[in-house]
């Protein structure tokens, strides 16, 4: 669940301890300096779902709107822990390269030669919005999008592997980052792509056969004070003034329907509104490959990077010669 692993990290980060237990229940180790936002306890049990919390009712059910997620959530703005994380990695060695790069570069026509090898920093952007659905009522969650700062593109497959890579607050190699990085495009990168999946949530929280309901009987009403309005209109005897206000009656009516129609429709819809709470960024180690691909005479280079974690190349640069869309991401 994105809260709770939400939850997890931030009391990580001011130093506390998270022991999953099992589905939506941990035991939690708080600072003595942090115990007065939890309850003024430095030991307790947080569940993430309700049967859970029901099942145990000594633990506190963490949920958007709790008192202790709303204090979890000031404090991580108030001590704003440390924004920038770095992975441990093992090892940063490549054997057989050459090979290897042959071998998923395979549909890549023309003979590669390694120009030029050295160990980078890649860098992730991990911005966490707050996103809210207002209608009748109001619900509230937490979307993560991670952004490879490298290349300006989304990464859904780190994001993904995150909880299994070690990260310290503090560099263990001091390697170069590559490229200069525009953090700015990168969350408006990954805004853009939480804001549309905000938008598919909300369309789907909206009751489409309650509206259609309720339209259908706005229509009906009028329908019927339309109809005999009409009726006036054809009676004997009828003056021209009367049937001129009929008439504008009509047009009143109209009107008056569309309105609520229009009215009803705000009803229902699901408004979003998304957040920026915060962004941490994430520095991975990787190797980085200038790779030179001769071709009938012709000859283009290319800028491929290795990242141990994902044990994945990725074309990260490339002069658009021959070198297929589809070998953007390349698996080892």
């Amino acid at each position: 669940m994105r809260l709770q692993k939400f939850v997890t990290a931030v009391i990580e980060a001011l130093g506390g301890i998270v022991v999953p237990l099992e589905y939506g229940l941990c035991h939690v180790l708080i600072p003595d300096e942090y115990k007065e936002y939890f309850l003024d306890k430095t030991e307790l049990y947080l569940s993430f779902d309700f049967e859970v919390a029901q099942e145990n009712p000594e633990s506190e059910f963490i949920n958007f709107g709790s008192y202790l997620l709303e204090n979890l959530l000031e404090l991580a703005r108030k001590k704003a822990v440390s924004n920038l994380r770095f992975a441990e990695v093992d090892r940063l060695t490549m054997t057989n390269a050459l090979k290897k790069i042959n071998l998923v570069m395979a549909d890549v026509p023309g003979e590669k030669e390694i120009i030029r090898e050295r160990p980078i920093m890649g860098v992730w952007a991990a911005f966490n919005f707050r996103v809210t659905y207002i209608a009748d009522e109001k619900a509230e969650e937490v979307r993560q999008q991670w952004v490879n700062l490298l290349t300006g593109e989304p990464d859904d497959e780190i994001q993904k592997q995150q909880s299994n890579i070690f990260f310290g607050q503090q560099p263990v190699h001091n390697y170069p980052v590559p490229v200069e990085l525009d953090i700015v495009a990168g969350f408006e990168q990954a805004f853009r792509l939480v804001k549309q999946l905000a938008t598919q949530t909300g369309e789907k929280l909206l009751s489409a056969k309650d509206l259609r309901k309720d339209v259908d009987r706005i229509q009906n009403y009028y329908a019927e004070l339309a109809k005999e309005n009409a009726q006036k209109m054809t009676r004997k005897g009828i003056t021209e003034e009367r049937k001129q206000e009929l008439a504008a009656k009509l047009i009143a009516i109209q009107a008056e329907c569309q309105k609520q129609i229009r009215e009803i429709n705000n009803k229902y819809a699901v408004k979003t509104e998304v957040i920026l709470d915060h962004g941490i960024l994430y520095f991975i180690p990787q190797i980085e490959y200038g790779i030179k691909i001769v071709f009938r005479k012709s000859q283009q280079e290319a800028t491929v990077d290795y990242n141990p974690v994902l044990k994945k190349f990725r074309v990260r640069q490339h002069d658009n010669a021959f070198i297929p869309e589809r070998f953007s991401s390349l698996n080892l």
